[in-house]
């Protein structure tokens, strides 16, 4: 590192400008076609990072790559995580009468489908194990309205779920 100087804005500038879209393409490969965007993320990161250095590094180019890999490794198993909690935490209630198997995309679709508050209500029963009496204080309804839209929206998911 060459000490004493703090980064000048020219040099982050004309860094973005020559490396972004590469370190952006760099990025990408560790999200295996999931997240893109989170390489963008990660390689603003890395920018920002870089600009609060007190010093310039010696490799800037190299520093920057390694910095961009390592967030992307980071970010990506906190993706893959992230998606696994969600799997696991998928409710039975979704799974067809039959042994096949519960095709998420169509869930996902499916709960789109629903009105806003209808599809936060199922979520933050559901994924986020609210009592009604706390989701019920979180919209500003009775807890016996939150209940019975509850009730709308699964047998709607339902309907959805079993159409061809």
């Amino acid at each position: 590192m060459v000490t004493g100087m703090s980064i000048p804005t020219p040099i982050i500038d004309e860094t973005i400008a020559a490396h972004a879209d590469a370190l952006v393409l760099y990025a990408r490969q560790f999200f295996a076609g999931r997240n893109l965007h989170a390489a963008e993320d990660v390689v603003q990161d890395a920018f920002h990072r870089l600009s609060r250095l007190p010093n310039v590094p010696e490799n800037l180019v190299g520093w920057l790559y390694t910095a961009v890999r390592n967030g992307a490794i980071s970010a990506a198993r906190s993706d893959k995580r992230r998606q696994k909690r969600e799997t696991d935490r998928q409710p039975p209630l979704f799974q067809p009468e039959t042994e096949s198997p519960v095709d998420t995309e169509k869930i996902a679709l499916c709960l789109e489908k629903l009105d806003r508050e209808e599809r936060e209500i199922v979520t933050l029963h559901l994924w986020s194990d609210l009592p009604f009496s706390e989701i019920a204080t979180l919209l500003g309804k009775p807890k016996t309205t939150v209940y019975r839209r509850y009730q709308e929206a699964l047998e709607t998911l339902r309907q959805l779920i079993d159409e061809p």
